[in-house]
């Protein structure tokens, strides 16, 4: 495998109307009783531990400790702050090591800065 420290794992962006809408991930989560965020619990407990098990550093985006309650994401993951600085102390806040890296000041493919800066049509 790779030689860094860390390893990611996303959580960034998940569109939950994807699995709202799929018939077998509903009747998955029905079968078991759990919700979305409980499988996304289920998933971070699993992944997180083989990357632990490799002796390596999980690294997530920030939705994950702001918008998913996630509560399985230990303390010791890296949380990668993208959509705004104001969510840099939130996350901080809640014990996480962050990577400050916010499409407000370092996304340069945005206009260097913002999503698409002045340039609202075009794609970054």
């Amino acid at each position: 495998m790779f030689t860094s420290p860390y390893f990611s794992l996303g959580g960034d962006e998940i569109n939950a109307r994807c699995y709202t809408d799929d018939t077998e991930t509903q009747s998955a989560l029905n079968s078991t009783g759990e919700t979305f965020t409980d499988a996304l619990n289920k998933y971070t407990t699993a992944t997180h531990g083989a990357v632990r098990d490799a002796v390596k550093t999980p690294v997530v985006w920030e939705e994950m400790a702001l918008d998913y309650n996630v509560t399985t994401v230990e303390k010791d993951a890296i949380s990668m702050v993208w959509i705004s600085s104001a969510n840099a102390t939130s996350v901080v806040e809640q014990g996480y090591h962050i990577v400050h890296s916010v499409s407000d000041f370092f996304y340069l493919d945005c206009g260097h800065g913002a999503w698409v800066g002045d340039f609202v049509n075009g794609s970054s």
